[in-house]
């Protein structure tokens, strides 16, 4: 293959001396770090616009009882009751899952928000579990009670309301959102 074209001539000695001050430095690492940035969230963005096969449902805590499906509208809470809406979403091409928790109080009100990524990748049912689980945790330390959680995957919240036997890693997680939610 000829590369003679990308040949270019001139005083390249120069150009490898020459000093960049700090403050250039410092600008292009911010602006690599920027770009890192708006990259990442283009991928994350990108991940949670492909259509998943799970429906809206919602669970309470403390106690586990049985859910009902909601439609795709909002609802607001239930009267001196708190809100947490969860949601993961997954990225093959940076190999993690973003999770993603929004608290609001029973006027609509925001009250905590919180993001999360981890790795590897994993199925949509464990990634999701995952999800709720780091949400009870993150609702329980911030001492919250009375929270309806909702979540988008049916599969989840089912199991989270059925007494079954899974040694799985779902089910291992689903067991320990279940005991998050008894305590």
């Amino acid at each position: 293959m000829d590369n003679s074209h990308m040949h270019v001539y001139g005083r390249w000695n120069l150009i490898w001396k020459f000093k960049v001050s700090p403050k250039i430095k410092n600008f292009l690492g911010v602006y690599v770090m920027v770009s890192q940035r708006a990259t990442q969230l283009l991928e994350e963005w990108r991940a949670t616009q492909v259509i998943r096969p799970c429906n809206s449902t919602q669970t309470t805590v403390p106690q586990v009882r049985p859910i009902r499906q909601e439609k795709d509208n909002w609802k607001k809470s239930a009267p001196d009751r708190y809100k947490c809406n969860t949601d993961a979403s997954f990225s093959s091409s940076l190999n993690w899952v973003g999770l993603g928790m929004c608290l609001r109080d029973d006027d609509c009100a925001f009250v905590l928000v919180r993001t999360k990524l981890f790795a590897p990748l994993c199925n949509i049912d464990v990634g999701e579990a995952a999800g709720l689980h780091t949400t009870i945790d993150w609702i329980s330390n911030q001492q919250f009670d009375s929270v309806d959680f909702v979540l988008d995957c049916k599969r989840v919240v089912d199991c989270v309301n059925a007494s079954l036997d899974d040694s799985s890693e779902f089910g291992c997680i689903i067991t320990a959102c279940k005991q998050l939610l008894v305590v």
